[in-house]
């Protein structure tokens, strides 16, 4: 097999990497592979071409926000296998696609309103009619994705994902094309270790929240939420606030701005409208398990655990101004708290005096992929010749050569 690495593996059209006599159905290290792609009209067992795509880069992740990410480096290998003895090709094409289905379209029955394609790079790997031998021909591909595209997701109003797509198009026309789809999942990380603290005063009494929550969740996961309610006596009334229940619910909005395609643009254009929807992510009521502490101004602390896990896929949070779609999280806190009348300062007989409030808050809750090591690919350094070690010393320099046992088998 010649060497991949040679200077004829970056021509622009197919190179022959391997003569094959008879087709043996695993790919090019010699072990069976499930993504591969075949013409199915044919009867015989045997099939001419087929496909075989290799993803050599890491998974694509961009990190940091969309104005300051550098993207992420797609690579790999595209393998056609020809297994008649000559099959005349038109053309031998390989795309990155962007795919966006709306959930939601103007005109339900309009499959261009429902889903809009966007072709990110092409590589014509064959041009022009010609007759391949049999053998297996590879292709190498790379292409950087840029930082400030929408990572995949999978929302309530519309999903977006990347894929690859081959097409092998032969003369003859008794042999249908063969394609190949693979799925390319791009993920967004946002790697942060810091603890948001946020204040909420509720006028006109002198109660607050204090709140701490970390500045970046995960899907598929869970965080610790820390509160704590303050001033909940008043010393001039002689009364004092107490904390009955109070619920938690994570809800995950996501907004998209209606379009319609070329052909219902002109009786849409004038009617765009921004189409909402909230999904609750998780939610818990909570009566028991928190603090409380009548010295000084007196205060209520209470920790409870926020879970994203859900039935459905959470989608990570998606801001993208240009195709008007938007996906936030919210946390709602609410907390029932009644009045009570103390006679004395530390007295344990209290008296409700029918006053009751329902202290309502909003946390904006950042959710984003894990990061794995988080290094992004122009972060990555490239080893040296220092840094490659010393190959290990041959058998003849332990060993004499007429101690070496020969063993035939």
């Amino acid at each position: 097999m010649p060497s991949l690495l040679a200077p004829p593996r970056y021509s622009p059209v197919l190179m022959p990497v391997k003569d094959l006599s008879v087709f043996t159905g695993r790919n090019h290290r010699g072990t069976s592979t499930t993504n591969t792609s075949s013409n199915t009209n044919m009867s015989s067992s045997v099939r001419p071409v087929e496909f075989n795509l290799v993803i050599e880069s890491p998974p694509l992740i961009c990190y940091g926000n969309p104005a300051h990410s550098t993207g992420a480096l797609l690579s790999g290998l595209l393998f056609l296998y020809v297994n008649a003895y000559a099959v005349p090709m038109a053309s031998v094409t390989l795309e990155l696609v962007q795919e966006r289905k709306f959930k939601r379209p103007v005109v339900g029955s309009c499959k261009a309103c429902s889903v809009k394609k966007t072709v990110l790079k092409r590589w014509d790997l064959l041009k022009q009619d010609t007759t391949l031998p049999r053998s297996e021909y590879g292709y190498p591909f790379s292409h950087l994705l840029a930082g400030d595209m929408p990572a995949s997701t999978n929302s309530s109003l519309m999903s977006i994902s990347y894929y690859l797509h081959a097409v092998a198009t032969p003369l003859a026309r008794d042999l249908a094309p063969i394609e190949l789809t693979r799925l390319l999942p791009l993920y967004r990380s946002i790697v942060s270790t810091d603890i948001r603290k946020c204040l909420r005063v509720f006028p006109p009494t002198d109660l607050n929240v204090t709140a701490s929550l970390p500045a970046m969740c995960f899907p598929k996961s869970s965080f610790n939420l820390q509160l704590q309610l303050n001033n909940t006596i008043n010393k001039d009334k002689k009364t004092r606030w107490q904390l009955r229940k109070f619920s938690w619910r994570l809800d995950e909005v996501a907004k998209i701005k209606s379009t319609a395609c070329a052909a219902h643009d002109h009786h849409h254009q004038h009617n765009q409208q921004m189409l909402e929807d909230v999904k609750t992510v998780s939610m818990n009521d909570v009566k028991k398990g928190w603090k409380t502490d009548f010295s000084n101004d007196g205060r209520v602390e209470m920790e409870v655990e926020v879970s994203t896990f859900d039935d459905q896929p959470v989608s990570c949070n998606v801001s993208q101004p240009d195709l008007g779609f938007t996906v936030d999280h919210l946390l709602v806190v609410e907390m029932l708290v009644s009045e009570e009348h103390v006679p004395a300062q530390g007295c344990q007989n209290s008296s409700p005096t029918g006053a009751a409030r329902i202290l309502r808050m909003q946390f904006n809750v950042d959710i984003s992929e894990r990061g794995g090591l988080g290094i992004s690919w122009d972060d990555e350094v490239p080893p040296t010749y220092d840094d490659v070690p010393n190959s290990p010393p041959g058998y003849d320099m332990i060993v004499a050569s007429s101690e070496i046992e020969h063993l035939v088998v």
